[in-house]
C-alpha cells in the first residue's frame, strides 16, 4: 500500500485542530438566537473577529502536538504541577467565582466588578488600578505575566527568575485581595464571596511552585516521592496542619452569627449576648474557652503525630470530640436565645448562623482524626524495622494507607459540617439530587462494576421502592390494612425485600443473556414498570397523577422524637446515615467470597463456572442486592418530596446512573459515589456559567475528555486500573530501604 506522505498527515492534523477551535467558538458565548433566523447564533459565533482567537487556540494545540517530544522533558521538571494547579485556581476564581455579594454589581464576578470599580473615583488608586482603570484587563494580564515568568524559570532553570516569580505572585495575590476588600468596605454590605480568597490561594500556589524551582536541583519532579515523604514522615501531621489553618480562619476571619446583618465574629459574640440569658458555658466559651480548646487540640494532636505517641493520640481524640460537642451546644444555645428574641426574624435554634462555628467543628474533627491516626499507627521502631524488611511495593502501600486515612477524615469533616454552610439551594441539590443519585450509583456499581452485567432498567427498582413506600403509608388509592400502615422509615425493610424479589424476577429470565442483549432486556423491564405505573392497573398507582401527601419521615422513641419537614438540611444527615451503612456493608461484601465470585464472572464467566462458581446464584444475587439499594433510595425520595409520579422514573435516569458509575470508575465504591456527585453537581453549577441550552454540551465535553484521558474513571478500581495501565507502578526517585544483610 502507498504510504501517506508526511505533509498530508500534518495537514490533516492541522485541519483537525482548527476544527476543534471552530467547535470551541460555537460552544463559548451567549449564543443569542432568533425564531425567525435560525442561523443568527451561528453567524454571531463564527462570522466575527472572535473566531480568530479560537482558531489561534487550534493552532497552539497543533504546535503543542508537533513539539510534544521536546515539551515533555520540561513538563517533568519540579514546579510544573503546582504552577498548573495555581494558574487554574486563579482562572477559576477570576472567571467563575463571585467577587462580591452586593446586588449593586450584577452577577458579582470579576468582570462586572472591574467595570464598576475602575470608574469609581471614590476608591483609592491601587484598587482602581487593579480593576483596570489604567490598563483594561489588568487581572488577566497580571496572571499571564506571573505564569509566564514562573514558566520561564522552569524552562531556563534560573533561580533569580524563580524568586522574582514567587515575589510577584505573592504581591499580585495580596493586591487582588486588598482591592476586593476595599470594594467591600466601600459598598458597606455583608459580603461572603470567595473569589478574591481563591485567587490569593492560587497565586500562593504559583509562588510555592517558583520556590520549588529555585530550591530544587533535580531534573525531574518526583511527585510520588514527595507524597511519600509528606504522608509517611509523621502520619497524621498534614491533618493537623489542615485543621490548624481551618481553625484560624474560623476564629479570625469567618462570621459566626447573623451573616446578613450584624456579621459577628466569634470575638463579637460576648458583647452581642451579654445579659441576654445565654448559659454560663456559652459566656465562657466565646470569652476564652474556645481559644483554649483550639490551642489544646492543636498542641496535643501535633505532639501525638510528631512523636508518634499513642497515649497522646487517644487524648487528642477525646479532646477533639469534646470540643465538637461543646461547640455544637454553644451554637444551639445562643441561636435559641436569638430566636426567642426574634433577632433577624429567626424562629428557632440553628438559624442565622454563619460559617465560623461549622468551620471550627470541622477543624476539631480533623484534629481528632490526626489523633486517631497517631493512636492506631505503628510505633516508630516498628516502622523502621518494617521499612528494612519490606520492599518498595509495601512502602507504597503504607503511604497510600496514610493518605487514605487523611482523606477519610477530611471527607468526614466536610460531610458533617459543609452542608450547614451551604445556601438553601445547594442544600436542596445536595439532598434531592446528589445524595439520592449517590445511593443509586452505589447499587448499580454492584451490578455493572462488580458483576459486569449491563443494566439499563435500574431505575425501575427505584420506582418500586417509591411506590412501596407510598402504599405502606396509605398515600395510594388502594390502602393497606390499618395494622400495616407504617411511617416512612419503617417501610425500608419492606422496600428492600420487594426490590430483592423484583431483582430476582428480572435476573432469572436473563441468566443466559450477556452484553447488549442483557442491556436491551433490562431496558424493557424499566419501561414496563414505568408504563404499568402510568396505566394505573386496578386503580393501584393512581396513574399519571401518582401518589400525593406522602408523610415526611419521623422518629419517635419515647425519650427522643424528631420530625423531618420541608427543610433539606435534616434530610442530609438521614441520607448520610443510610449511605454510611450501605457503604460499610458493601465494602465487606466486595472483599467476601461473593465479591470475588462477581469479579470472576465479570472477567470470564465460562472460566468462573469451570472453577466451581455457581454463576446462576451469583448473578441473581448481584441483581437482587443492587436492586435493594434502589429500594432504600426510593423510600428516601418518596418521603422527602412527598409526591411521586411515573415521570420521576424515566429511562433517561437509568442511563444517567450508568454514566455516573462509568465516569467515577466501574467497580470502585468511592469512584461510583464521586462520579454521581460530580455529574449531578456540574449541571447546577453551570446554571450561572453558561446558557441553559448549552449545559448538556459542556457536560458531554467533560465526559468525553474524561474517557479519553482517564478511561478508568475518577477513582478507578485497582483491578480496572491494572487492566488499562498494567501492573507495574512507575518508578519513584525515592531510595528504597535495603536490609543490612543485603547492603554493600
Amino acid at each position: 500500500m502507498k504510504r501517506e506522505s508526511e505533509l498530508s498527515v500534518q495537514l490533516k492534523r492541522l485541519g483537525g485542530c482548527l476544527a476543534l477551535g471552530f467547535v470551541l467558538a460555537l460552544m463559548v458565548g451567549k449564543h443569542e438566537g432568533s425564531q425567525r433566523d435560525y442561523g443568527f447564533a451561528f453567524r454571531q459565533a463564527v462570522f466575527a473577529p472572535r473566531i480568530f482567537v479560537f482558531l489561534g487556540i487550534g493552532v497552539l494545540i497543533y504546535l503543542l502536538i508537533i513539539f510534544w517530544p521536546r515539551v515533555t522533558p520540561y513538563l517533568q521538571r519540579p514546579g510544573v504541577r503546582p504552577l498548573a494547579a495555581g494558574a487554574l485556581t486563579v482562572v477559576a476564581a477570576d472567571a467563575l467565582l463571585r467577587w462580591t455579594d452586593s446586588g449593586q454589581i450584577e452577577g458579582g464576578k470579576l468582570g462586572a466588578m472591574s467595570k464598576a470599580a475602575a470608574d469609581t473615583g471614590s476608591l483609592d488608586f491601587l484598587t482602581r488600578a487593579f480593576f483596570g482603570s489604567i490598563v483594561p484587563g489588568t487581572p488577566w494580564i497580571l496572571l499571564a505575566v506571573v505564569a509566564l515568568l514562573a514558566a520561564a524559570a522552569i524552562v531556563l532553570d534560573r533561580g533569580t527568575l524563580a524568586w522574582s516569580a514567587a515575589a510577584l505572585a505573592v504581591l499580585v495575590g495580596l493586591w487582588g485581595f486588598y482591592a476586593q476588600a476595599s470594594v467591600r468596605s466601600f459598598l458597606g454590605a455583608p459580603d461572603h464571596s470567595t473569589g478574591a480568597l481563591a485567587s490569593l490561594l492560587g497565586y500562593l500556589t504559583i509562588a510555592c511552585s517558583a520556590v520549588v524551582v529555585a530550591r530544587s536541583d533535580a531534573e525531574h519532579a518526583d511527585t510520588r516521592g514527595f507524597v511519600d515523604r509528606l504522608f509517611s514522615w509523621r502520619p497524621g501531621l498534614p491533618l493537623v496542619v489542615l485543621g490548624f489553618v481551618t481553625g484560624l480562619i474560623s476564629l479570625l476571619v469567618a462570621t459566626w452569627f447573623s451573616p446578613s446583618n450584624a456579621v459577628d465574629k466569634v470575638y463579637d459574640l460576648g458583647s452581642r449576648f451579654a445579659g441576654s440569658g445565654v448559659s454560663a458555658l456559652t459566656t465562657a466559651y466565646v470569652s476564652w474557652l474556645v481559644y483554649a480548646l483550639f490551642v489544646a487540640c492543636v498542641a496535643v494532636a501535633g505532639a501525638a503525630t510528631y512523636l508518634r505517641h499513642k497515649a497522646l493520640g487517644w487524648v487528642a481524640i477525646v479532646l477533639g470530640t469534646v470540643s465538637v460537642i461543646l461547640t455544637l451546644v454553644v451554637l444551639h444555645d445562643f441561636t435559641a436565645v436569638a430566636a426567642a428574641a426574634g433577632f433577624d426574624g429567626a424562629s428557632k435554634p440553628w438559624k442565622n448562623l454563619g460559617v465560623g462555628g461549622w468551620l471550627l467543628c470541622a477543624s476539631f474533627t480533623m484534629l481528632a482524626g490526626a489523633g486517631w491516626i497517631a493512636a492506631t499507627h505503628k510505633r516508630a521502631d516498628d516502622v523502621v524495622a518494617a521499612d528494612l524488611v519490606a520492599g518498595d511495593s509495601d512502602h507504597l502501600a503504607t503511604t497510600s494507607a496514610n493518605f487514605n486515612k487523611v482523606l477519610l477524615f477530611v471527607v468526614i469533616a466536610g460531610a458533617l459540617f459543609y452542608p450547614p454552610m451551604a445556601t438553601p439551594f445547594w442544600q436542596s441539590v445536595l439532598v434531592s439530587q446528589i445524595g439520592i443519585y449517590v445511593l443509586l450509583a452505589i447499587g448499580l456499581n454492584v451490578v455493572v462494576g462488580w458483576a459486569g452485567l449491563l443494566d439499563l432498567g435500574f431505575i425501575a427498582f427505584y420506582a418500586i421502592g417509591s411506590y412501596t413506600t407510598a402504599y405502606l403509608v396509605g398515600a395510594l388509592p388502594v390502602k393497606p390494612p390499618e395494622w400495616l400502615i407504617l411511617p416512612p422509615l419503617a417501610a425500608i425493610p419492606f422496600a428492600i425485600v420487594i426490590c430483592l424479589l423484583a431483582g430476582v424476577t428480572l435476573g432469572a429470565p436473563t441468566l443466559r443473556l450477556r452484553g447488549d442483549y442483557l442491556a436491551i432486556v433490562t431496558l424493557g423491564f424499566g419501561e414496563i414498570i414505568r408504563i404499568a405505573a402510568n396505566n394505573n392497573p386496578h386503580g393501584f398507582t393512581n396513574g399519571p397523577r401518582g401518589a400525593i401527601n406522602i408523610p415526611h419521615p419521623s422518629i419517635d422513641l419515647g425519650f427522643f422524637k424528631f420530625q423531618w419537614g420541608l427543610e433539606a438540611l435534616p434530610y442530609w444527615y438521614l441520607l448520610l446515615v443510610l449511605i454510611c451503612v450501605i457503604v460499610l456493608l458493601f465494602t465487606r461484601l466486595e472483599n467476601s467470597r461473593l465479591g470475588r465470585s462477581w469479579a470472576a464472572i465479570r472477567e470470564d464467566e465460562v472460566a468462573a463456572q469451570a472453577t466451581g462458581i455457581n454463576t446462576t446464584r451469583v448473578k441473581l444475587l448481584a441483581f437482587a442486592i443492587g436492586a435493594s439499594t434502589s429500594g432504600v433510595a426510593g423510600v428516601f425520595f418518596a418521603s422527602q418530596v412527598g409526591v411521586i409520579s411515573p415521570d420521576n422514573f424515566l429511562l433517561n435516569n437509568s442511563i444517567l446512573v450508568v454514566a455516573y458509575v462509568v465516569f467515577g470508575g466501574m467497580g470502585s465504591l468511592p469512584g461510583a459515589m464521586a462520579g454521581a456527585a460530580v455529574l449531578t453537581w456540574l449541571p447546577e453549577f453551570l446554571k450561572d456559567q453558561v446558557p441553559a441550552e448549552d449545559r448538556q454540551m459542556w457536560i458531554g465535553a467533560v465526559i468525553l475528555l474524561m474517557m479519553i484521558f482517564r478511561p478508568a474513571g475518577l477513582i478507578p478500581a485497582k483491578r480496572r486500573k491494572a487492566e488499562l495501565s498494567g501492573l507495574e507502578k512507575p518508578a519513584s526517585a525515592e531510595t528504597t530501604a535495603v536490609p543490612a544483610g543485603e547492603g554493600m
